[in-house]
């Protein structure tokens, strides 16, 4: 049995960091004023009357606790670092006693396998978008905090979603994560594509969590040169990615590995080639 306590030394050592409610306070004074690198020392006497604390040994051993990795001293006083201002910001992001009503929707779109209205459903901060008549499509799921919502319709909640995950997968299919910012790992796996499905698509932080597993047509929309191929055939890339005509897909080279992905428009078809690393190698329009 392997021992859990060992796993994750990362997320124990920041979670036992912030386990004190003084450290809190230290946090939540110092990110009142917070204006990003410009943010105003509070010095150490102010620090002390913030979190009301008049045991100047005990502050200093929690403040010291923080040092480093949530706050920085400098020559008049400390600062937050961006590690405690992004802490903040998910805190809000994902508010456990923030209610949001609307669990399940329907979307205005059509499910791309049997035409039905797909529906859409917010659980555990995901917004996905599924097929209650068939199982064939896979659907849509992404992180989304519930400030989404607000001031927002159902389709207008699902485009963004839509938009925000198209932004993420583009930044990290450039090589960087979304979140940590560390290199990621973009790859397909072509021998689905040998037993008749669409082969697999993967991008992966190398650091962090973060993976995605978009469809190929997803990542096109990324490309300008595709997009550029696709609006000239009469496809609307402002749809969404499950809304695309069904691509032919098929492996015109194993070493190198090269994907050619054909998309029918109006009158013409778009055939575009992409590597192993899923980035495009060339694009042509039938005539």
């Amino acid at each position: 049995m392997t021992d859990d306590r060992a796993e994750h030394p990362p997320m124990r050592e920041a979670f036992s960091l912030l386990g004190h409610e003084i450290r809190l306070e230290i946090l939540a004074a110092l990110i009142d004023e917070w204006v990003a690198a410009y943010t105003e020392p509070c010095t150490y006497a102010e620090l002390m009357d913030a979190v009301d604390m008049q045991d100047s040994g005990k502050f200093n051993y929690h403040l010291g606790k923080l040092r480093g990795i949530y706050v920085e001293k400098v020559d008049d006083g400390y600062v937050p670092t961006a590690a405690t201002t992004a802490l903040y910001r998910t805190v809000l992001a994902y508010q456990p006693n923030q209610d949001i009503d609307r669990t399940r929707f329907t979307v205005d779109s059509a499910c791309p396998s049997c035409g039905s209205e797909p529906v859409g459903t917010y659980e555990r901060g995901f917004l996905s978008v599924d097929c209650d008549s068939c199982a064939e499509w896979v659907g849509f799921s992404y992180p989304f905090p519930k400030h989404g919502f607000e001031n927002r319709s159902d389709d207008d909640a699902v485009r963004v979603a839509h938009r925000r995950c198209k932004h993420h997968v583009q930044l990290a299919h450039s090589g960087q994560c979304p979140f940590c910012a560390g290199p990621t790992t973009s790859q397909i796996r072509a021998d689905a594509l040998e037993e008749g499905n669409e082969p697999t698509v993967t991008i992966d932080c190398d650091s962090c969590s973060f993976r995605v597993g978009p469809r190929i047509l997803f990542l096109l929309l990324l490309d300008p040169s595709a997009t550029t191929a696709l609006t000239d055939i009469g496809i609307d890339i402002d749809q969404y990615e499950w809304e695309l005509p069904d691509p032919r897909i098929r492996i015109v080279s194993s070493n190198p590995l090269r994907v050619r992905v054909e998309i029918d428009g109006e009158e013409r078809t778009a055939a575009i080639v992409i590597d192993e690393s899923l980035d495009v190698c060339s694009v042509v329009i039938d005539q």
